[in-house]
């Protein structure tokens, strides 16, 4: 049977002393004698008391807990910038409380619902790969709930944003290619209306463009469920009669499986093709060849977010900032 969790009044009731004075004794207020803290802790310790977190946010109407709602968890960037924000979060004395949406606005909105019901001090957020509509992050808002977008972000609404510069990673890798000689350079793109899928997308555009490549239109195939969709996009590509002979993709899962499904139909890379992803992901490391791809200032992201938030959260005339991190081209076998 399991004991009951002891309280305050317990130990107020043990010690013949206010519920009041016992508090401060455990908050080693001034106007407590010393004899007083030394009973009421010695007590505290000997049945294993623990503050009532939830009580005590509800006394200072706030909870020193920071909401984190990300795409996916299982992924390498998601996973570096949790960390960040935890790191940051420990040292201001916060907790972070984070749930997954699973690339699904209805999730999200579930997930931002909860946390605003244990009235969460703010919110840090990447939103879904299906989210447009800015309604629910204003509601957020107006509740006096700050809420900081990282990685991804809502173009239309106002507040501070943390993401990486996607189209200048996308201009280094395809930059990259030429420079190796590669000229028919395909994209398997990501959705249309995702802000990182489209800078990813100009960044191609205008490497082409900048070494005067042209811009064939049907060797752009969007991806609207990223890697779910790269097999179809993968196969289209290749039975094209105008084949390319680079590949950049959105994402290093998609790049992957495009070294796959080339070594099936018997091409070398990168011999007769090359493959550039995007994200570093654990796996463009092990993948024979390993992949090119560029990598994200993950960790970064998550300190500085959590930071700016913290800032919104104890001040609440600080202004809304937009800063932006640049990734970095890591050269593997693959190209």
């Amino acid at each position: 049977m399991l004991n009951k969790q002891v309280t305050l009044k317990d130990l107020a009731r043990k010690l013949r002393l206010s519920v009041s004075t016992v508090s401060r004794a455990l908050r080693n207020v001034q106007d407590i004698s010393p004899e007083t803290k030394k009973q009421v802790l010695a007590l505290a310790e000997e049945l294993n008391y623990e503050p009532n977190f939830i009580a005590k946010s509800l006394v200072n109407k706030n909870t020193k807990v920071i909401g984190v709602v990300l795409p996916v968890i299982a992924s390498r960037y998601f996973a570096n910038a949790l960390s960040g924000m935890m790191e940051v979060a420990d040292s201001k004395g916060y907790h972070i409380m984070f749930c997954q949406s699973d690339e699904s606005f209805e999730k999200e909105e579930l997930c931002i619902k909860k946390l605003v019901s244990i009235r969460a001090d703010g919110i840090l957020i990447s939103v879904s790969k299906d989210t447009t509509n800015a309604e629910l992050f204003l509601k957020v808002q107006q509740k006096g709930i700050p809420i900081v977008f990282f990685d991804r972000a809502l173009e239309n609404v106002a507040a501070t944003k943390v993401t990486v510069n996607q189209h200048h990673g996308a201009y280094l890798a395809v930059e990259h290619l030429i420079a190796r000689g590669y000229k028919r350079i395909a994209h398997i793109a990501g959705p249309k209306h995702l802000s990182i899928a489209v800078e990813r997308l100009n960044g191609y555009l205008d490497a082409l463009s900048k070494f005067n490549l042209p811009i064939n239109e049907d060797h752009i195939l969007y991806c609207e469920d990223f890697e779910n969709d790269a097999q179809e996009k993968i196969e289209q590509l290749f039975n094209m009669e105008d084949k390319p002979d680079a590949i950049f993709a959105v994402n290093d899962a998609s790049a992957i499986i495009c070294i796959r499904y080339l070594e099936k139909l018997g091409y070398k890379v990168p011999k007769d093709i090359a493959v550039v992803g995007y994200n570093n992901d654990p796996t463009s490391e092990v993948v024979s060849p390993a992949l090119t791809t560029i990598q994200q200032p993950s960790y970064e992201v998550g300190k500085l977010a959590t930071q700016l938030l913290i800032d919104e959260i104890e001040d609440e005339l600080t202004p809304f900032v937009e800063k932006v991190l640049a990734g970095e081209l890591i050269i593997r076998s693959s190209s």
